[in-house]
């Protein structure tokens, strides 16, 4: 039951929502800050699932009370969740273009705009609407508002919208799920994949917590259940995130160590030929610069199977295929910042000039090879004639 107005009470389910809002923030501010389009999608997300969360922790404990404006600020959140989830799937391909994206944003919009009236409520009905919802007894008042009883009585079906808006864009995302599990690209997809279909998973069963729990409890006595399973999706999210570069590390390892395992008995002569067509196509052509480079990539341009390709680049260039990529993008960027055409640009322009999309992993591979930062290189560095 939830406490009367000035009381509050915090148990042991409280506090671990509470962490999960913490938690939730955290998520929210570290994806903010990073780059890529797939980033601000999942802190638009992570921002929204913690408001909800919030606001049950607070209607569950009694803080509500102290900040009575506030009450039900999270509901139309919902509607931004299913788009959102949706995006982030499509946007596992780097090189799917997302056109016109702010039109799946329409449900959560319209229904902000709908809402706007209790947003600005006066203190006095969201106290009595609120006390009512969680104590089934009439706080009495002095005001007249039957337009927003009118509208409240709409409100009632927003649980439906939900319903039928999330099992559309669940559908919709398994569907771009099971094409990419069916047609994969080189690199690191399949871990996104399962990734992102286990969340789906979730999200569905989501959907049927949501279902028996609105079909169990009165009004919103059983939100403290949504609240626990949407508490497990942040700690699940949170551990997923700390353990992401591991992942991918280990992964990446993995690839390295293919062309060390792999036997195939390719003559010498061979062996020279495609690495002379592999120099040709970093040397004249600087497919290095292709931030989608991959060993997959140059197999279809040689006409030679991967490991192959992957053999030859460990042995004949004594490097990974990730380090022999490298060397070339530092040696050019070296050229770029020195040169007195290009030595005016940014870190960030000549990171993206030589294939790099992340001015970390930039910054990382120059100190690797020169045992300098790109800055620190420019400034000791004598610019060109």
């Amino acid at each position: 039951m939830i406490p009367e107005p000035g009381n509050t009470d915090l148990n042991l389910v409280d506090f671990v929502i509470l962490l999960g809002v913490v938690q939730g923030i955290m998520l929210t501010i570290t994806s903010l800050f990073r780059k890529g389009r797939k980033e601000k999608f999942k802190a638009a997300m992570f921002f929204f699932l913690t408001g909800i969360i919030a606001e049950i922790f607070m209607n569950r404990t009694g803080y509500m009370y102290f900040v009575i404006p506030l009450v039900d600020f999270s509901e139309p959140f919902q509607f931004a969740l299913p788009p959102l989830i949706y995006l982030l799937v499509l946007s596992i391909d780097p090189d799917v273009v997302i056109r016109k994206w702010e039109l799946h944003f329409i449900p959560f919009i319209a229904y902000t705009l709908f809402f706007l009236p209790f947003y600005l409520a006066p203190y006095e009905y969201k106290f009595e609407n609120y006390y009512y919802v969680h104590h089934m007894v009439e706080w009495k008042t002095t005001g007249h508002y039957e337009m927003l009883h009118v509208l409240g009585n709409i409100r009632r079906f927003q649980m439906f919208f939900w319903y039928f808006q999330t099992i559309i864009y669940l559908v919709l995302s398994f569907q771009k799920l099971a094409h990419f599990y069916q047609n994969p690209k080189p690199g690191l997809w399949q871990i996104e994949i399962k990734w992102w279909f286990a969340f789906s998973v979730i999200i569905s069963v989501l959907i049927v917590v949501t279902l028996v729990v609105k079909m169990t409890y009165f009004r919103d006595f059983g939100d403290h259940i949504i609240a626990s399973f949407l508490t497990v999706i942040i700690y699940c999210s949170t551990l997923t995130e700390l353990l992401r570069p591991t992942v991918l590390h280990q992964v990446v390892s993995e690839i390295e160590e293919l062309p060390k395992i792999a036997t195939s008995g390719i003559k010498e002569e061979k062996k020279t030929e495609i690495q002379q067509k592999l120099l040709a196509l970093m040397e004249e052509k600087k497919l290095y610069t292709d931030s989608l480079i991959s060993v997959g990539k140059l197999s279809k341009l040689i006409g030679e199977p991967s490991y192959i390709i992957s053999q030859v680049i460990n042995e004949k260039m004594e490097a990974s295929f990730y380090d022999w990529i490298a060397q070339y993008r530092v040696e050019e960027a070296k050229q770029l910042l020195t040169n007195p055409k290009t030595r005016q640009y940014t870190v960030e322009q000549i990171a993206e000039e030589v294939g790099y999309n992340s001015k970390s992993a930039f910054n990382k591979a120059f100190k690797k090879f020169t045992g300098q930062t790109p800055s620190e290189f420019r400034t000791n560095s004598t610019p060109e004639n």
